[in-house]
């Protein structure tokens, strides 16, 4: 029912004002007020959802952020410290952290205030269930433009690969251009028109050269998004940790048909113009991009590197140890969940954290182990 009044939500923008940009369809799709995807009430991630996180994998992933935020705020001297997510989710991150800094160094969370970004009042609910336990100090707001300036960390995790975007196409003469939806005997289907007028700007302002016969993706919305954060950074880091790569790699010819996804059921699917705001549409992030974006507004690249080997370097082993000595018994359990954040081809490669700073001097324990920020 929610699909099929979705479907002619978006049916009748394309009769009233003809096809839509794919970014607009991707948009309705996921963050319709009623319909979308990312505004459902049940939980789109963990084993009855759609895919898995690393947070909701297990709760190390968050004691290794925990461990990474206490280097941030060991590196400044401030009065208020600012822990900021974006894209919280269920609140298992928001948790975990505040779980491992009452238990191992207190200190943060009687000087720091945490501010979540999170437009959704149904997510938000959660979001402070999970973080009131052990934050006392909590903000929500709808969009980075309502941040003050602020002394502190923004992180998150799977963000920007869900913001909407533009699917562009090249052919063997390298002409570009742009893919809209249509709807015509009850099907959507795809039409190759000229690229908007933002697109070029974006295209050029970026220095993004797309190769001949390919197609990919492009976000406005991730320049929109991250270069507020940008600025809003007074003194401190951003910590991005997401699938994608470096512009170099993207463009490589084996991703020539693009990186978008949908995700139902832990299947991974292609077709995002089925099971309208019942799966997930998703792509890989330019991390370039987001380097190139904080370095505009003065933030320095610090670190590009596997989640395998943030992990490692932060203190995984460390952790593990306690976890063996804490819960003997259910060890072997707690392994097996814990591996799966690490192993190779799996989420230790697939995911990437990659991080500026601005204002402090410091090489975080993550890149100590592999750092590839030379290649962005």
């Amino acid at each position: 029912m929610k699909e099929n009044k979705l479907q002619q939500i978006i049916i009748d923008e394309i009769k009233k004002n003809g096809p839509i940009p794919f970014s607009k369809y991707m948009n309705l799709c996921l963050y319709h007020p009623q319909y979308g995807y990312y505004r459902q009430s049940r939980p789109p991630i963990g084993k009855t959802g759609d895919y898995y996180t690393s947070p909701c994998v297990h709760k190390i992933f968050g004691y290794i952020i925990a461990k990474h935020i206490i280097e941030i705020f060991n590196s400044m001297e401030t009065e208020e410290f600012y822990i900021v997510e974006g894209g919280a989710g269920y609140g298992y991150l928001l948790r975990d952290l505040g779980e491992y800094f009452s238990r191992n160094y207190k200190k943060i969370l009687e000087k720091s205030k945490l501010i979540i970004v999170e437009p959704n009042p149904f997510y938000r609910d959660i979001q402070f269930k999970s973080s009131s336990v052990f934050f006392k100090n909590i903000e929500f707001i709808n969009s980075p433009h309502e941040l003050p300036q602020i002394n502190g960390i923004f992180y998150s995790n799977e963000l920007f690969d869900s913001m909407p975007a533009e699917i562009l196409q090249t052919d063997s003469d390298n002409n570009l251009k742009q893919i809209f939806v249509d709807f015509t005997n009850d099907n959507f289907l795809e039409i190759q028109d000229e690229p908007n007028e933002d697109v070029h700007s974006f295209l050029n302002k970026w220095d993004i050269k797309i190769p001949k016969n390919f197609r990919t993706e492009i976000s406005i919305n991730v320049e929109d998004f991250y270069s507020e954060i940008a600025k809003k950074i007074n003194k401190g880091a951003i910590l991005t940790i997401d699938y994608g790569y470096p512009r170099s790699e993207l463009f490589d010819i084996s991703h020539n048909r693009g990186t978008l996804m949908c995700y139902y059921k832990h299947t991974v699917l292609e077709n995002p113009y089925i099971r309208l705001g019942n799966q997930d549409i998703t792509f890989h992030i330019d991390f370039t991009l987001l380097k190139q974006i904080g370095e505009k507004f003065d933030m320095q690249t610090i670190g590009f590197v596997e989640q395998s080997y943030f992990l490692m370097g932060t203190g995984i082993i460390d952790e593990i140890e306690k976890i063996k000595n804490e819960n003997f018994n259910d060890y072997q359990k707690e392994i097996i969940k814990i591996k799966n954040l690490m192993l190779p081809g799996g989420m230790g490669d697939i995911f990437k954290f990659f991080e500026q700073t601005k204002g402090i001097s410091i090489i975080p324990k993550g890149f100590s182990y592999k750092n590839r920020k030379q290649i962005l």
